[in-house]
């Protein structure tokens, strides 16, 4: 199973906020994926002033297929 490592490069990030935003970082990423239904083995994230990484390991290699059905207005409305 394929790993993904995603790097952000920032301006100086505070000493006090390192560890908020890297948690922050692999929250919403991990409950992305899981919402998009792919799954993961495991995930770490890791701060220094000026990175934020969140490597993410054992992630499916492609999503599940579906199927999504959408109604709007009649083609042919106003």
């Amino acid at each position: 199973m394929p790993d993904l490592l995603i790097e952000l490069f920032s301006e100086e990030i505070p000493a006090r906020m390192q560890a908020k935003a890297a948690s922050d970082l692999q929250k919403l990423v991990t409950n992305g994926l899981v919402d998009a239904g792919l799954t993961y083995g495991g995930a770490r994230a890791f701060s220094t002033p000026r990175r934020l990484t969140l490597a993410i390991s054992d992630l499916l290699a492609e999503s599940p297929a579906t199927r999504e059905e959408r109604k709007g207005p009649k083609a042919d409305a106003p």
